[in-house]
């Protein structure tokens, strides 16, 4: 019996990344492979490979995805924001520091084993998040305060995947509060 062809390459693309990115939740960056792809999908070898030359090239659209997703977060949480001082700081660290649901913090454990194993990503990513990721005037102190909040966030989400330093929800929530307090 001849297969039923998706003929929305986009949506046969975004499929083939959906199933990607589930791979890594449950299996991590190593269940990724072409061919676990290929019959978890159904799709002809050739056809994934026609989306995804390569397993790094699906690795890399899965990243910049996740890279695309937290940049509009921080972008949702800067126009929602009305307060004078460091919105777009605030905005970092609020997308930084978010409550993620358990697929979430698999997906970003996957991809910070890749960014810690691959100097292509992590500077791939290094350029994204000084490049890209919107930030705010330097103000009366050179922007060493929003610095030190966004290396403080980054620290939170850290230890928060990684399950170092634990602490109880009433601390974390009052490192975040006392971090937003630098930012106005």
């Amino acid at each position: 019996m001849a297969r039923s062809r998706n003929k929305d390459p986009q949506a046969l693309r975004q499929s083939l990344l959906d199933f990607a990115t589930h791979l890594i939740i449950t299996q991590g960056l190593h269940g990724l492979t072409m061919d676990k792809v290929v019959k978890g999908t159904g799709i002809s070898k050739g056809g994934l490979q026609y989306h995804f030359p390569t397993r790094q090239a699906l690795v890399d659209a899965v990243f910049d995805t996740t890279m695309q997703q937290f940049l509009a977060e921080v972008e949702a949480e800067i126009a929602a924001d009305t307060q004078p001082g460091l919105r777009a700081t605030r905005a970092y660290i609020r997308a930084c520091v978010r409550e993620m649901s358990e697929q979430e913090v698999a997906l970003n454990q996957g991809i910070m084993a890749a960014l810690f194993a691959d100097p292509v990503l992590r500077e791939r990513w290094a350029d994204f998040i000084n490049t890209c990721m919107p930030v705010d005037d330097k103000g009366s102190d050179d922007g060493t305060t929003a610095l030190f909040c966004r290396i403080a966030a980054d620290g939170l989400c850290y230890a928060s995947l990684c399950n170092v330093h634990p602490m109880t929800t009433t601390q974390r929530e009052t490192l975040v509060q006392r971090l937003l307090a630098l930012t106005e």
